[in-house]
C-alpha cells in the first residue's frame, strides 16, 4: 500500500537527486530510503529513477509523478487547513431558525456580521413560528434558534442577544394618537389583537400580565400568529396591539406607535441544544453577542445626539 510518507520520500529524492542528501533531510538512513523507493516503484509498476554510481535522474514517468504528487500534497495541506477551520467553527454548516418579527430587529444584523466574519460557513436561514423553533432545536432540524426565551429550557442553552421595550400600535384616527406616552389603564375597553399563547407563550403572557398589573383585562378580538400581520390589521382599523418596538420598522403610514408607561421589556435569545457539538454554534453565538453590543452602542450614541 502506498502511504503519504512514500510520496514524501520520493519528492525529497526527486528534488535532491541524491540518496545521501535526501536521507539526511528525511532524518533516516540511506538503505531504508532506497528500500522505500524500490517498494514505491514496485507498487506503481513503473521506474521513477535512473540510478548509476555517479548520478540519480528522474525518468519521464518520475517527472510526471513528481508533478502530480505536488497536487496531492497541496490538497492534503488544504484538507488540514479545512479540518482546523471546521474544528474552530470557522468553516462548516450551520442551520438557523428565526421568528419573522426578528427580521425587523436583530436577525439581519447578526447574520450579516456572521457571514462577513465566517464566509466559509454555509449558513442556512429559515423563518419559523416560535411554537416550532424549540422543537426544531430538540429534534436537530436546526442548530440555533433566534426566538423569545422558551418556557421550558430543559436540555437547552440560551443567551440573550437583544432586548427592546414593547409599544402600543394604534390605528388611523385613534383617540390616543396625540399622546406622548400611553398609560396602559387608558387601553381599557379597546379591542386587542394578540399572538396566541400556544404560538409565542412568552410574548402572550408578557402582554396579558402587563395589562392586568395596570388594571386592564385585554379584550382579545383577534389572535394572529405573526407580528407583521398584527400591525397590518391594526392599520386596517381592526383593533390595537402591544408589539415589540422594532415592528416600527415596517413603516406603515396607517399606524402610529406610542411608548408605554413602565413598558415591559421583551428578550430575544439564541437557543441551542446543549449536546449539539457543531463548532459553528460557538462562533455564531459570539457574533450574535457582538452584534447586540454594536446595536446597544448605536442606540447610546443616538441618545447622546
Amino acid at each position: 500500500m502506498i502511504e503519504l510518507r512514500h510520496l514524501r520520500y520520493f519528492r525529497v529524492l526527486a528534488e535532491t537527486l541524491h540518496f545521501g542528501k535526501a536521507a539526511e533531510l528525511l532524518h533516516i538512513s540511506q538503505p531504508p530510503l532506497s528500500r522505500q523507493i524500490a517498494l514505491l516503484e514496485e507498487a506503481l509498476g513503473v521506474k521513477l529513477f535512473d540510478r548509476s554510481r555517479r548520478r540519480v535522474e528522474l525518468t519521464e514517468a518520475g517527472r510526471r509523478f513528481y508533478l502530480d504528487t505536488g497536487a496531492v500534497f497541496s490538497a492534503f495541506e488544504q484538507a488540514k487547513r479545512n479540518a482546523l477551520a471546521t474544528a474552530r467553527g470557522d468553516a462548516g454548516e450551520l442551520s438557523v431558525g428565526f421568528m419573522m418579527s426578528t427580521a425587523y430587529s436583530i436577525t439581519p444584523t447578526v447574520t450579516r456580521r456572521y457571514a462577513a466574519h465566517y464566509p466559509q460557513v454555509n449558513l442556512k436561514l429559515a423563518e419559523t413560528l416560535p411554537l416550532d423553533l424549540a422543537e426544531d432545536i430538540y429534534s436537530g432540524n436546526k442548530d440555533v434558534a433566534i426566538m423569545y426565551r422558551p418556557q421550558d429550557c430543559t436540555g437547552l442553552e440560551t443567551i440573550t442577544i437583544f432586548r427592546e421595550p414593547m409599544m402600543v400600535v394604534l390605528p388611523p384616527g385613534h383617540r390616543l394618537r396625540g399622546r406622548d406616552v400611553i398609560d396602559p389603564a387608558e387601553l381599557a375597553g379597546e379591542i386587542f389583537i394578540v399572538t396566541p399563547k400556544r404560538i409565542a407563550p412568552a410574548l402572550h403572557d408578557m402582554i396579558v400580565s402587563y395589562c392586568l398589573q395596570h388594571g386592564v383585562t385585554p379584550n382579545v378580538g383577534l389572535e394572529i400568529n405573526m407580528q407583521q400581520s398584527i400591525v397590518n390589521l391594526v392599520g386596517e382599523g381592526m383593533g390595537i396591539a402591544i408589539v415589540p418596538r422594532s415592528m416600527r420598522n415596517m413603516r406603515l403610514s396607517t399606524t402610529t406607535f406610542k411608548p408605554l408607561k413602565n413598558a415591559p421589556i421583551i428578550e430575544v435569545v439564541a437557543v441551542w441544544k446543549n449536546d449539539n457539538h457543531n463548532p459553528c454554534i460557538a462562533t455564531f453565538v459570539e457574533s450574535a453577542e457582538q452584534a447586540w453590543r454594536d446595536v446597544e452602542a448605536a442606540w447610546s450614541e443616538e441618545e447622546r445626539c
